[in-house]
C-alpha cells in the first residue's frame, strides 16, 4: 500500500489563500488590458468632454505657485503645459492676462509627434473650457497621458518633439467625402457612440481618409454613419 501524505491543516488554508490571490490578480489583468472605447475615438485625437477627470490640484489652480510667463503661442503655451505636468504630475493652471485672441471658446486638439510620427493627439471638436488657452493646456496633458494607442511620449524626448494646435472653427454635416479635400479639410464619422477624427492634413485622398476614420472607430464598411467636413485653423511652433 503507498502511504496517503496528509498536509497540515494550516498548509492547505495557505495554498488556498494564494490560488484566490492569483485568482484575483488574473481578473484584473483580463479586465484591464486594453481600454474600452467609452469616448468618442479618433485617427489623430480622442475627444475630451468638459469636466473629464485629468489629474488637476483644485488648491493648485486657486493659489497659481510659481506662476511662468506668458508664452507668445499656443503651441508654445502646449508645450510648457506638457513639461509642467511631468514635473509636477498636474494641469498647468490658465495663466494670468491671456490676450484677447485667446479669450474665446473653441474645440482644440493638440497633437504631440516626434520624428514625423504621432505619439499622441487629444481635444474636443466643440468647446470645452472657458478659452483657447484653458483647452490648449487639457489637450496638451490628455495628449501625453491619455492616448493609449501610441508609445507614451518620455519626459526627455519633449525638447526635440514637435508640437501641433488645431483649433476648430466649424464641423458642417456633408452627405458624401466627394468634394472634401482632406489636406484642407478634416472629416468626423459617426454611428451612434462610436465616432473618429481626421484632422486636416492627416490623409491625400477621401476614400482613404473614410476608410481609416471607420478602421480606427471600429465601424464596418457596410454600416451607415454620418459625415462632418472639419475645418480647423493648423497652428505650429515653428
Amino acid at each position: 500500500m503507498v502511504p496517503i501524505f496528509k498536509p497540515p491543516f494550516t498548509t492547505i488554508r495557505w495554498l488556498l489563500g494564494g490560488l484566490c490571490v492569483l485568482l484575483a490578480l488574473g481578473l484584473g489583468l483580463l479586465t484591464g488590458s486594453r481600454p474600452g472605447i467609452s469616448e468618442e475615438t479618433a485617427l489623430v485625437s480622442l475627444t475630451l468632454p468638459p469636466d473629464v477627470d485629468l489629474p488637476v490640484d483644485a488648491s493648485q489652480l486657486s493659489s497659481r505657485p510659481h506662476q511662468q510667463p506668458l508664452p507668445e503661442t499656443l503651441p508654445a503655451l502646449a508645450r510648457q503645459a506638457i513639461a509642467h505636468y511631468f514635473a509636477t504630475g498636474q494641469l498647468l493652471p490658465t495663466p494670468e492676462g491671456i490676450p484677447p485672441h485667446w479669450r474665446r471658446s473653441a474645440g482644440v486638439f493638440v497633437t504631440v509627434s516626434t520624428h514625423r510620427q504621432p505619439r499622441g493627439c487629444w481635444g474636443s471638436l466643440q468647446p470645452s473650457s472657458r478659452d483657447l488657452a484653458t483647452a490648449t493646456i487639457r489637450a496638451a496633458v490628455g495628449a501625453v497621458s491619455r492616448d493609449w494607442r501610441y508609445v507614451p511620449l518620455r519626459a526627455g524626448e519633449l525638447e526635440t518633439a514637435s508640437i501641433q494646435v488645431a483649433i476648430v472653427r466649424r464641423v458642417v454635416p456633408i452627405v458624401s467625402v466627394e468634394g472634401v479635400d482632406p489636406t484642407r479639410m478634416g472629416l468626423f464619422i459617426r454611428s451612434g457612440t462610436q465616432g473618429a477624427v481626421l484632422l486636416p492634413g492627416e490623409a491625400l485622398t477621401p476614400e482613404w481618409q473614410l476608410a481609416t476614420a471607420r478602421r480606427w472607430a471600429g465601424i464596418p464598411a457596410e454600416q451607415p454613419v454620418e459625415l462632418f467636413r472639419v475645418e480647423a485653423d493648423l497652428l505650429h511652433e515653428f
